[in-house]
């Protein structure tokens, strides 16, 4: 990676079945979503998400991002100015909390966090790291049932 790592997003899942793991990687320059596994009902009953990713987030701390971006799935690598906005959503008593990043082309990549999550630190991280960039970064709080079903 030439870029420097300024966030790092640990723990979090898309899609619906299987579910991957992924974790967002917020560079200087460029934005990579990490694979690093699928899992199966099973691999979340007896807890294997949680292992998983403490040992993809061990393998950035201790081998550097380089070496886990080696180790990992698949990579897909994303140019700011290909990046319209960034929504993170805090949770809310039905939700968990989510972050998903809209590109300039409409494509639209939703992830939901399962680790430890603050959402205000991570939204004052972001716009620190965005700050140059044409980028928007909102919040939002808990969705609303009716927001939920419509």
């Amino acid at each position: 990676m030439s870029d420097e790592l300024r966030v790092h997003l640990h723990f979090t899942m898309r899609g619906r079945f299987p579910l991957r793991l992924l974790d967002l990687m917020f560079g200087t320059e460029t934005l990579h979503y990490v694979e690093y596994g699928y899992l199966t009902p099973l691999d979340l009953a007896i807890g294997s998400a949680t292992r998983r990713a403490r040992a993809f987030a061990r393998r950035v701390s201790e081998k550097g991002v380089t070496a886990a971006l080696d180790h990992a799935d698949s990579v897909e690598t994303r140019a700011y100015d290909s990046v319209e906005a960034i929504e993170v959503f805090a949770g809310g008593r039905v939700t968990r909390p989510k972050v998903v990043v809209r590109g300039v082309d409409g494509a639209v990549t939703a992830v939901r966090v399962h680790g430890e999550f603050d959402a205000g630190a991570f939204t004052d991280a972001l716009e620190v790291t965005l700050d140059a960039r044409d980028v928007a970064v909102r919040r939002r709080e808990g969705r609303t049932l009716r927001e939920l079903l419509g």
